[in-house]
């Protein structure tokens, strides 16, 4: 009697009614990375409507990546919401060849769809996507600029000096120059180091809503130099901002105070 293999089994299992069991399969197929279930994985991922066996199915997709990266970027053809899924995977990929299938969607009507694309583009670590991203500074819309801090809190160093750019061009709007603030302060240390000088400007010059998040992200870097911007800042007339910077100026000192060796 010929036996099913763990392989056909768990082919079988997949396709079950009760989510557990398909769970169970499709963790069976990952761990067994067949890359000849590419495609059926890819079809099961945009088909599951258990958002657990669709969490497994991801991780079964990402565990043969190479094999299941043509089906995923065909898979982005699709009209529905299925593409979310597929863009979570791909995210978690993060191959850069995958950046021109995604762009698109970055302007993606399904605001859902937009956020997942700006979160792959930015996991994918390359300066191609820096002016997708940076170019949708600013929105009105609070949850959907969240989720672009996010994205380029992801990209990191890539998005530095597009971001330092922005911040110092006054002829934006103060919600686009806040934005770029609140960006490199996500990014922080040590990414968001090119971006010294445009926040001390920013902190000095410009409107109280921007330079409340760029002393913000200013006190984030570990640079000497920062130091002596807040020494001086502490002296400013401007009360909130004297007080901010003492404030940072103090935490600075604990946090460096925490990571030097005790001593016996």
């Amino acid at each position: 009697m010929t036996y099913p293999s763990p392989l056909d089994r768990a082919r079988r299992a997949v396709h079950d009614p009760d989510p557990t069991i398909r769970q169970e399969a499709a963790l069976r197929l990952g761990t067994l990375a067949d890359a000849s279930m590419a495609a059926e994985l890819v079809s099961l991922l945009v088909s599951e409507d258990d958002f657990f066996v669709r969490e497994t199915l991801t991780w079964a997709v990402v565990a043969q990546a190479e094999a299941a990266l043509p089906h995923l970027l065909a898979a982005l053809d699709r009209p529905d919401a299925s593409r979310v899924q597929v863009l979570h995977a791909l995210s978690k990929i993060r191959d850069q060849d995958a950046v021109p299938h995604i762009l698109p969607l970055a302007d993606d009507p399904d605001p859902a769809v937009a956020a997942k694309a700006w979160w792959a583009l930015g996991r994918t670590g390359t300066p191609q996507v820096v002016p997708t991203l940076v170019d949708r500074l600013g929105d009105e819309d609070e949850a959907r600029r969240r989720e672009l801090t996010a994205a380029l809190e992801q990209l990191g160093a890539p998005a530095v000096p597009a971001l330092a750019e922005r911040l110092l061009d006054r002829s934006t709007l103060p919600e686009v120059r806040r934005h770029a603030a609140e960006a490199l302060a996500a990014i922080g240390d040590p990414g968001a180091r090119g971006a010294l000088d445009a926040l001390v400007t920013a902190v000095e010059e410009d409107d109280k809503e921007v330079s409340v998040v760029a002393v913000s992200a200013l006190g984030l870097l570990d640079l000497a130099e920062v130091d002596g911007v807040l020494e001086r800042l502490r002296e400013s007339q401007d009360r909130w901002l004297a007080i901010t910077a003492d404030w940072l100026l103090t935490d600075r000192a604990e946090r460096r105070a925490e990571r030097r060796p005790r001593q016996r």
